[in-house]
């Protein structure tokens, strides 16, 4: 035993005392510390990578949401023109213009140019444009018709138009086909400037802190870039164009993101990646970028074609902190040289400080993605729509304010045989989470909405549909669109609801159809009127006849003037007919001005004292008599008066009538301090069915009737106002002043002057 302890121990000795075991020895240190540096390196590569992988990973998530942000622009664009369509069916002519203006100015925001229609000989017969964009002429509109067999609205091919000698814009035409009552087929259309529809939702992406979006179509054509020379350029030779214009500027191929755009952008495709560009907003030479990018998935968009939103920033901010990592690495590297004790300790601080690094950037990760996430439920909660969203057993999963104030009043209580409790507070959305409309629903309304997902399910597709339901004892029209969302694997999950209130345009379709229905009442007041009067005559004569020959004191006498009373009054009727027909044959006659606003005055003057509404009259005694139907010309003093008393009742305010006597009229002036009337609807203040009034509280004819009757007896009528939309801060008002010609012979014969 002894023996072979001494013989280990001269062979440990002899090792040990070998001249090249220091130089072995140093060999396999150096191959530890430099694996040691080499895999430290490596480590920083991964660590460079994944920060631009999360990096690129934001920038998808701007790309996505702008994408959704222009297919949603696209679809509002198609619904305001679908809503126009069925409003333009039985809407009359005089409403048609006004419809069309109030589209475009719904839309103009999204870059909607124009709005008109196209009658069948291929000529504009009414549009509404945008001040300064240039008019869609005729040809483009009738190419671009809709076929009658397509089966949803389509966006129609991209022109460029030239807007100075250095910009351009990108434009489109959507077209529609309706049938006008009564005239041939029309064609609905618009003209979007589809570079700045784009431009609109990817002006305000920041990615990183200088990165940018652009847009290119399944050409490569650019319709949205910060650089407004490049849009409506080829993307794959507009970059080169550029660097051979500037001097001193290296040499890049652009393949890279040539490449990218081909291969995979073209194709629609979802993705990052990486290349060299010449210049960055104010920066110039070779630039590596970041890149993401993802297809706009729209209906509207034509088949074959496609757009791709990117967005892109400088790898040259990420790489800042990279450039960190690097060094904290090598210093960990160095003191792993001086000592292994004090390297252990650097690599322990080391993998703290990265640790609290990757912490960071998870936290601005996360914080990014939170910010998203509240900007969507702040879009979701502050729509005006209903969104809802449930899985396939019609179990709630997303509900917005809007929605649970409506579903509120369609839920079964436990008092009714529902299962909810009492206590659960349906105003709260998050009361509905997780449970079945079933379970909520009245069987009439959950079995209607089982239906729609039945069909959705079996379309594979979105539907939309109308129905009427009601909320708080009022009926209510409600259009929804119900949408299928899918996973990974393109299986339907869930189904998002989208319902917009229409009860609105529903009532002003029926007060169109309640007016056009007065008006052919006056059509046919106007038609039989003459026919009633005859036999009315006829019995009012006779009856004079049997009068004369009847004893005042008899019984037959007291029957034969209830008939000639009756005959009286039904005679009566037959003039108010025929007087809002505007056709009334009556006498003319002569009037006295002052006495008969006197007349009107005290009718009105309670009304005006209840509003408290201050009167001035300025009606001087000589006021020569003119031509004209007493009775009718009250009439238009009381319809004035009430029309100054509905625009100053509010706040109150001062009603002025005054008379003048010049030059053979007799000018009567009806001033008001009222609101005023805004310069975009004078030119309709006379047209029948025109009223600015809410639905109910006027039918349009007051102003109509009244120019009607002023220009009967050979008068004129017309205003002056000062609104409060078109001169905020001034003093508002509006002055009505009929002018009634003299009548000369009257005035001699009576001396008036």
């Amino acid at each position: 035993m002894n023996a072979n302890t001494g013989r280990i121990r001269r062979i440990t000795d002899w090792l040990l005392n070998l001249p090249y075991l220091v130089v072995i020895s140093s060999v396999l240190f150096l191959l530890i510390i430099g694996l040691a540096g080499m895999l430290i390196y490596q480590d920083a590569y991964v660590m460079r990578d994944r920060i631009n992988s999360d990096f690129n990973q934001q920038q998808l998530i701007l790309a996505r949401q702008a994408a959704s942000q222009i297919d949603t622009f696209l679809n509002d664009i198609v619904l305001e023109i679908e809503e126009l369509k069925r409003f333009l069916v039985a809407a009359p002519e005089g409403a048609r213009k006004e419809a069309i203006r109030a589209v475009l100015q719904r839309t103009a925001s999204k870059g909607v140019m124009e709005v008109g229609l196209m009658d069948g000989q291929g000529r504009i017969a009414e549009s509404c444009g945008v001040k300064g964009a240039p008019p869609v002429s005729a040809e483009r509109v009738a190419a671009q018709r809709r076929p009658d067999d397509r089966d949803h609205m389509t966006l129609g091919p991209l022109r460029v138009e030239q807007i100075d000698s250095t910009r351009s814009m990108v434009t489109a035409v959507f077209c529609d086909r309706v049938s006008l009552r009564g005239k041939d087929h029309r064609t609905l259309y618009a003209n979007i400037n589809v570079s700045a529809l784009v431009k609109t939702v990817t002006k305000d992406i920041r990615s990183g802190k200088s990165g940018y979006a652009w847009v290119i179509d399944e050409e490569g054509m650019f319709l949205c870039h910060p650089r407004e020379e490049f849009i409506s350029k080829n993307a794959f030779t507009v970059r080169k164009e550029r660097r051979a214009r500037e001097e001193h500027q290296p040499y890049i191929d652009f393949k890279q993101i040539n490449q990218i755009m081909k291969e995979r952008m073209l194709h629609g495709e979802e993705g990052t990646g990486s290349y060299v560009s010449g210049w960055h907003r104010g920066r110039r030479g070779e630039i590596g970028k970041l890149i993401a990018f993802t297809a706009v998935e729209s209906e509207v968009l034509p088949e074959g074609h496609m757009w791709s939103v990117a967005v892109v920033a400088p790898t040259g901010e990420v790489a800042e902190a990279v450039g960190t990592m690097y060094t904290r690495h090598y210093a960990a590297g160095g003191a792993i040289v001086l000592g292994l004790v004090i390297f252990g300790l650097l690599l322990a601080i080391y993998q703290y400080r990265i640790s609290q690094t990757l912490k960071q950037q998870v936290k601005r990760t996360e914080a990014s993605l939170q910010e998203a996430e509240r900007i969507y439920r702040r879009v979701v909660e502050q729509a005006t729509d209903l969104i809802y969203i449930f899985d396939l057993d019609m179990r709630v999963v997303l509900l917005n304010p809007q929605t649970v104030g409506v579903f509120s009043d369609l839920v079964i209580t436990r008092k009714d045989g529902g299962v909810l409790p009492d206590e659960i507070d349906l105003s709260d959305e998050r009361s509905w989470l997780g449970h079945k409309l079933t379970e909520l629903m009245r069987p009439k309304d959950a079995g209607f909405m089982k239906k729609q997902i039945d069909r959705v399910l079996a379309y594979q597709a979105s539907i939309s549909y109308e129905h009427t339901i009601t909320v708080k004892g009022r009926k209510v029209r409600l259009s929804t669109k119900l949408v299928p969302i899918r996973d990974e694997r393109q299986e339907v999950r869930y189904l998002l609801g989208i319902s917009r209130d229409v009860t609105e345009q529903e009532e002003m379709g029926q007060r169109i159809y309640n007016t056009e229905k007065l008006a052919s009442i006056g059509t046919l007041a106007a038609g039989v009127a003459h026919e009633i009067n005859n036999p009315l005559a006829v019995i009012l004569g006779f009856t004079d006849l049997l009068l004369e020959r009847s004893d005042s004191n008899s019984s037959e006498y007291e029957d034969l003037k209830v008939i000639e009373t009756n005959a009286n009054n039904a005679k009566k009727i037959v003039e108010n007919l025929l007087t809002f027909a505007r056709v009334t044959e009556g006498l003319e006659d002569r009037l006295d001005v002052a006495a008969s606003v006197e007349t009107v005055l005290k009718i009105a003057q309670n009304t005006l004292m209840t509003k408290k509404i201050e009167l001035v009259t300025d009606l001087p005694d000589d006021l020569p008599r003119v031509r004209g139907d007493s009775r009718e010309y009250q009439q238009v003093i009381f319809n004035l008066i009430n029309n100054a008393v509905a625009a100053i009742e509010d706040t109150g305010g001062t009603l002025t009538l005054s008379a003048r006597a010049e030059d053979g009229w007799v000018n009567l002036g009806v001033t008001d301090t009222g609101t005023g009337i805004p310069e975009r609807i004078k030119a309709q203040i006379f047209d029948p069915f025109f009223t600015t009034k809410k639905v109910g509280e006027g039918t349009g004819l007051g102003l109509s009737l009244c120019y009607g009757i002023v220009k009967k007896y050979g008068g004129k009528m017309s205003f002056t106002s000062v609104s409060a939309e078109d001169n905020p801060g001034q003093p508002t008002g509006t002055t009505f002043t009929v002018s009634m010609p003299v009548d000369e012979d009257v005035n001699v014969a009576e001396g008036v002057a």
